[in-house]
């Protein structure tokens, strides 16, 4: 069964049917409930009943055992030592390398442990390789991007105001950053231990990049009228000249946020005239 962020699309990827994952997003139109788009048409994700466990709250160790999974894989999400160690006592746990930070093992490990415990090491490496190979072949046939500076920013969601922004090591920023895009100096001093941090209203003319996207967390109608009814948000330079781009949680936007081997190449397709377009006003 599969705790971890994105770790089911790799599972799937792989051609394994978790006997169960947790929901981390809502896809209105999932045929498997909890499955991005990207996901969808995986054989492995049809091939027989998968349980998906809500995103409020951790599944419990009774929960977890009820299912009887051979591996529990929890890479990709942000299980604590004193979860894996009753839950490691009981089932194997495949779970973040010792030192990494919870939500930000990178693409590379995260794929090759769970091909390894998986025993399809080779398979694994392939899809990483191919993954790798689309996005250089889609940086190369957009120079323009080279050097661009991005800001990757939504509404602060904890009601003291100002904006939530991703840093490096964040997976949208790493896709982005992937094509040649570049975090801006004022971003990339911001301090923090996590993949997320947060600017005031005064503060907001430290987002200004030469592009600006806006991965919206729920809805994106509703993201995009808070932020187009922000006066200060407004006045950043880059959307005064329209160089803002929002992205729906249930397609690209939550295809960046995933970052894996199956939503990278959906993203790809999808956002790449996306961004020519943004920058080019």
């Amino acid at each position: 069964m599969v705790t971890g962020y994105t770790d089911v699309d790799t599972v799937l990827a792989l051609g394994v049917t978790p006997v169960a994952f947790q929901e981390f997003a809502a896809f209105p139109d999932a045929t498997v409930p909890g499955l991005g788009p990207w996901a969808q048409d995986e054989p492995a994700a049809t091939a027989g009943d998968i349980e998906v466990l809500p995103v409020s709250g951790t599944p419990s160790v009774e929960d977890v055992l009820a299912l009887q999974p051979d591996l529990v894989i929890a890479i990709g999400g942000g299980i604590e030592q004193e979860e894996y160690d009753q839950l490691s006592a009981l089932v194997p746990v495949l779970a973040r390398p010792e030192g990494s930070t919870a939500f930000l093992v990178d693409r590379e490990d995260a794929t090759l442990a769970i091909g390894q415990a998986l025993g399809k090491e080779d398979e694994a490496q392939a899809l990483l390789d191919d993954v790798d190979t689309q996005l250089a072949d889609a940086a190369q046939a957009n120079p323009d991007f080279a050097g661009k500076t991005v800001t990757v920013v939504v509404p602060d969601t904890t009601g003291a105001g100002g904006y939530g922004v991703y840093v490096a090591g964040d997976t949208r920023v790493e896709f982005l950053r992937s094509l040649g895009f570049e975090l801006t100096d004022d971003v990339s001093a911001l301090e923090t231990d996590s993949f997320f941090t947060t600017v005031s209203a005064e503060q907001a003319q430290l987002l200004d990049a030469d592009l600006l996207v806006v991965p919206a967390l729920f809805s994106l109608e509703d993201t995009q009228a808070q932020l187009e009814a922000d006066p200060v948000f407004s006045a950043i330079p880059a959307v005064q000249a329209g160089r803002v781009l929002y992205l729906s949680p249930s397609t690209e936007g939550g295809a960046i946020s995933y970052n894996d081997v199956l939503s990278i190449p959906y993203a790809l397709d999808g956002l790449v005239p996306q961004l020519q377009e943004t920058l080019a006003g």
